[in-house]
């Protein structure tokens, strides 16, 4: 009745579309890059939906919180060891997308933007910026939750959950207004402004992602599943739930209630039954959702923005958006793997020889 590590790998396939939906039109000045019809008030429909993809984070937050906490509880002993594998993982992956897309860009002309200085590569390649890919500011984030989750886990499973929400909740908060409304201003310091805006982004990504552990620690999806698996029309129900989620962040725009609407869309739609093949697409998404992550900015906003927008109309944007992205997922996935394979076998043979000396 809990959620599967399947189930969070499709949640992950979901918000990387969201992500997409998102970047590319969320926007209520268009100044001629698609067509906007249908229009509500002035306002492209299209606009609201892309809204609702402000839940991406806090759904990939949720995922990997709930994700880590069950693993992690698991693994008794090289918790630290096994962070570090996760991220060294996720660096290879990562490096391989900014060296090729530099590449690429310096090719095409751009070389004052890529690479620019040896500075900025620099800071770009150990991840203290994001000046190449505006999308990669979360993964200094997400490395920073991935090693201080085993002392988060162990402060959620010593403390009541409610009070360490309501912690975590208050973090956000002023995260939040720190993040929109500059109140603490470094001036011409980039330094401290570079820091202080780590913590920020931390402190408004830690509460999805508390939450997610604390899910996992209370086995709140469960209590969910069994009450909705009692009521007739589940899946309307949860439909209905889904849209009005829409709605309601359509008259309420602010980013604030991402991790609401983001969680509660996460548990909307794990408990809606779904098709083999449907699941067959999304689960092929969430094995692609890092690379389309780290690579989508480049095609929309910095090297190619004249060819992902040609076909002017929404969907076929996203849609070609998406072919661009996954064709080059399978490139970097072509480099990346045989690294990934030959780092695995090296841990193994490590292990092996551990225990045959023990």
């Amino acid at each position: 009745m809990e959620f599967t590590k399947n189930d969070m790998k499709i949640t992950k396939g979901v918000a990387i579309i969201f992500m997409l939906l998102l970047h590319l039109f969320c926007r209520k000045e268009v100044n001629g890059l698609y067509e906007t019809f249908p229009v509500v008030n002035g306002v492209p429909m299209i606009y609201y939906i892309a809204l609702f993809g402000d839940a991406c984070v806090p759904m990939f937050c949720f995922a990997s919180g709930y994700g880590l906490y069950v693993s992690i509880d698991r693994e008794k002993g090289s918790i630290l060891k096994r962070s570090f594998e996760r991220i060294l993982k996720l660096l290879i992956n990562y490096w391989i997308v900014l060296v090729v897309f530099v590449m690429i860009g310096f090719l095409l002309g751009n070389a004052e933007i890529f690479p620019g200085t040896l500075t900025k590569f620099l800071l770009n390649f150990f991840v203290l910026s994001s000046s190449y890919n505006g999308a990669w500011w979360f993964l200094q984030t997400y490395i920073i939750l991935v090693l201080i989750a085993p002392l988060l886990f162990i402060v959620i499973k010593k403390y009541n959950s409610i009070l360490i929400l309501l912690v975590s909740g208050f973090i956000y908060l002023i995260s939040y207004i720190q993040r929109i409304n500059h109140v603490l201003d470094f001036g011409d310091s980039t330094e401290i402004s570079m820091f202080v805006n780590s913590i920020v982004l931390l402190g408004t990504s830690q509460l999805p992602f508390i939450i997610g552990s604390i899910f996992a620690k209370e086995k709140i999806y469960t209590k969910i599943n069994i009450m909705f698996n009692r009521i007739a029309m589940k899946n309307v129900i949860c439909l209905l739930g889904i849209f009005l989620l829409v709605i309601i962040h359509a008259f309420f725009e602010s980013m604030i209630i991402a991790p609401i609407t983001g969680i509660t869309f996460i548990c909307f739609f794990n408990l809606i039954d779904k098709s083999a093949m449907f699941k067959k697409v999304l689960d092929f998404f969430g094995n692609h959702s890092t690379n389309l992550w780290f690579t989508h900015m480049f095609f929309y906003m910095t090297i190619f923005p004249k060819l992902t927008f040609g076909p002017k109309y929404p969907i076929l944007i996203l849609a070609w958006l998406i072919i661009l992205c996954l064709f080059s997922s399978y490139i970097i996935n072509f480099i990346n793997k045989p690294i990934i394979r030959l780092m695995d076998k090296k841990v193994s043979v490590i292990k092996y020889n551990k225990n045959v000396i023990g």
